[in-house]
């Protein structure tokens, strides 16, 4: 039991230090923030097992909307997704490109999952 009171507090520190972020570079408010982490790590949890079609801004402001996947992480980098990893950036599968791409956290929009 204690394994589990320790991970959901390192997600709560992790979603905290994501809100804190998105706050600062978006002036967002805290509840929007709160919102934006908890559709994130939905997310990746998500692309985990399955694929998603994903909202984002790039970098240079132009809209992205890709259908993403983390399905072949460990098989490409030899080793688990860790979310605790993520810094600023979400790693994804692109699956039309067949390629790795990445968006930063505060450039979310939103995501819903593709069923088949």
């Amino acid at each position: 039991m204690k394994k589990q009171k320790r991970n959901a507090s390192l997600h709560e520190a992790l979603r905290k230090k994501w809100a804190i972020r998105i706050m600062l570079e978006k002036e967002y408010t805290k509840s929007a923030a709160q919102w934006m982490t908890d559709r994130l790590e939905n997310l990746i949890d998500y692309m985990l097992y399955g694929y998603a079609l994903i909202a984002y801004y790039k970098q240079d402001g132009t809209f992205k909307f890709v259908k993403a996947t983390l399905l072949p992480y460990e098989s490409h980098f030899h080793q688990r997704y860790d979310i605790q990893r993520i810094e600023g950036h979400v790693v994804y599968w692109d699956v039309d490109i067949q390629a790795w791409r990445s968006f930063q956290l505060e450039n979310f929009l939103e995501w819903r999952p593709v069923v088949n």
